[in-house]
C-alpha cells in the first residue's frame, strides 16, 4: 500500500470517528433540542438570540452552589469547572418554582444562572441536589 493511500485511509477514518462520536453526541429523534441541550447534563452555554433587531449574547451556567456571597455565586460546573457568577440585585431567584432572597440560597443547591453578555445574572433557577440512590 502506498503512503498516499496510507494517509488518505487514515484521514477518512479519522473523518468516521469525528463523525461516529457527532452523531453519538446528537439528540436522539424525536426529543425536543431544548431538553437534550438544556437538562440535567448541561455544564455551561452561550445562546445568541436577536430580539427586535439587538443581539442578546446570553450565558446560562449549572452547577453546585460551592458559595453564595457580596451578590455573587461560585459553581462547580458538571465539567469540573468553578465559575465566579455576578447575580444582579434585582435578580430573580426561584427555588422549586417560588421566589425567594439571595439569603435564601444555599451551599449545595443546583443553580442555573442567566445573564446577557458581561451583565450580572439576571435570573437564577434553583432546585435541590439529587439524592444518592
Amino acid at each position: 500500500m502506498t503512503k498516499r493511500i496510507r494517509w488518505a485511509l487514515a484521514g477518512l477514518g479519522a473523518i468516521l470517528a469525528l463523525a461516529t462520536g457527532a452523531v453519538a453526541a446528537a439528540p436522539p429523534p424525536g426529543k425536543p433540542l431544548g431538553e437534550f441541550f438544556l437538562g440535567p447534563k448541561l455544564a455551561r452555554a452561550e445562546v445568541v438570540l436577536v430580539v427586535r433587531g439587538q443581539v442578546h449574547d446570553y450565558r446560562i451556567d449549572r452547577g453546585r452552589v460551592k458559595s453564595a456571597a457580596r451578590g455573587s455565586l461560585e459553581l462547580r460546573e458538571l465539567d469540573g469547572t468553578i465559575q465566579l457568577v455576578p447575580v444582579a440585585d434585582d435578580a430573580t431567584i426561584e427555588l422549586n418554582g417560588r421566589l425567594i432572597a439571595f439569603s435564601g440560597i444555599r451551599r449545595g443547591v443546583v443553580a442555573v444562572t442567566i445573564r446577557d453578555g458581561d451583565a450580572p445574572a439576571e435570573r437564577v433557577i434553583l432546585s435541590p441536589p439529587a439524592r444518592a440512590r
